[in-house]
């Protein structure tokens, strides 16, 4: 295929200029720009602005490198389609017509958090928070019946995606579920009412490398209709929606049709291969045995249709880690509007609120009789917990990049 060929367009061309429409410069202070890179306009036609290309940039210094998390945004994002993904990481099937889209949406690229985290909460983290910017931190549970009948924990974020869409506050909501015939493996869903959400509760520990097409596309949808879209994902997911956010071209107003984020708290997950031959060969089970899986205490359990249970030591899966994962830094989805996790409690979830549009969704889902709320304090050792897991996955990945320098 030519590089002429390749200009058909993704409906997602956020950055290749439609005919009628003249696409504005990116801003020199945007953060994923250094001065040097800074391009010019887009023109009317199909004319792109020359920037260092994926081979100048993610291929070497992602992909190489073994950080890639396989989210997939940087092919979802490519307008000439020019990009496809690979076991590793993304790989060319073209020409790279030099757009600069895929070096930054990457999340694994040059990601500035403070510069984030003044777009997303309006400040910086201050030298105390820890595990980013918090408005408050507070532990609850839903109260819609239907939800805690399917849900992996407290049913909070099922809860919230449910209320969103019900109420007309988001007009869908990208989050993961199972593909349909096989189960276990995860699969990136539009929800366009409540009861799919109800059919995505509950935690997958395979990662959904789909995700952000699918989040592309709703949120152009979307904004089509001038409505948000809600988006749960892990952090790396939750930091990559980010930088499409940030996205200076206003024709498509990503900053306005995204949100609220709900990010999840995330160790790591597995490679779903690997995975799925482990729970065979050394569990002996099958996935359609199963019927939930968690991690508490350390052990990660699989609790099985006949009504009994088996668990692992999560430290035995380490060698099912993905390997993007391992240089992760990030536990808590420190660049979410909400973030939400279990911790090990029973029945209930941990929940960070850190912007002004995360508090106002969970005030108003509270007001609507839809969750039980009670103080963190409540639960000793919860917030030690939080903390040595967040300290936890920051030296780990310290310890990789000090392990592979050498």
């Amino acid at each position: 295929m030519s590089p002429a060929s390749s200009a058909r367009r993704s409906p997602l061309a956020i950055r290749a200029a439609r005919p009628s429409v003249k696409a504005p410069p990116l801003a020199l202070d945007n953060p994923y720009i250094t001065s040097s890179h800074a391009p010019a306009s887009v023109g009317d036609s199909m004319a792109v602005v020359e920037e260092p290309g994926f081979e100048d940039t993610l291929k070497p210094e992602v992909v190489d490198k073994g950080l890639c998390v396989l989210c997939g945004t940087c092919v979802s994002f490519c307008p000439f389609e020019v990009l496809r993904m690979g076991p590793r990481g993304p790989e060319l099937v073209d020409n790279c017509l030099r757009c600069g889209n895929c070096y930054h949406l990457c999340p694994r690229y040059e990601l500035d958090v403070g510069a984030v985290e003044e777009f997303a909460f309006g400040r910086r983290r201050r030298p105390d928070e820890e595990f980013g910017v918090v408005r408050s931190v507070v532990l609850a549970r839903s109260k819609d019946e239907e939800v805690l009948k399917v849900c992996q924990d407290g049913g909070v974020v099922s809860t919230l995606m449910r209320f969103l869409v019900g109420s007309g506050l988001a007009i869908s909501a990208v989050l993961s579920g199972v593909k349909e015939g096989s189960p276990w493996l995860p699969e990136a869903r539009i929800a366009l009412d409540g009861g799919e959400v109800l059919r995505c509760a509950g935690s997958r520990y395979t990662y959904t490398s789909n995700m952000m097409s699918n989040a592309g596309v709703a949120t152009l949808l979307g904004f089509l209709e001038g409505k948000k879209t809600a988006f749960v994902g892990l952090p790396c997911q939750v930091q990559a929606m980010r930088k499409v956010q940030m996205l200076p071209v206003e024709e498509l107003g990503w900053s306005e049709a995204v949100g609220p984020i709900i990010g999840l708290f995330c160790t790591e997950t597995f490679d779903q291969e690997a995975f799925m031959s482990f729970m065979r060969e050394k569990l002996g089970l099958s996935p359609d045995d199963v019927v939930k899986m968690n991690i508490k205490k350390g052990r990660l359990y699989f609790y099985l249709r006949d009504g009994g249970s088996k668990s692992v030591r999560v430290r035995e899966l380490w060698g099912l880690v993905r390997e993007g994962c391992r240089s992760c830094t990030d536990f808590s989805a420190e660049l979410a509007d909400i973030s939400v996790g279990s911790l090990g409690l029973e029945g209930w979830n941990v929940v960070i609120i850190r912007s002004e549009l995360g508090e106002d969704v969970f005030n108003r889902a509270v007001e609507a009789g839809l969750l039980d709320v009670r103080e963190v304090g409540e639960e000793p050792g919860v917030m030690d917990t939080l903390l040595r897991l967040v300290r936890l996955k920051r030296r780990r990945a310290r310890e990789k990049e000090g392990h592979e320098g050498g």
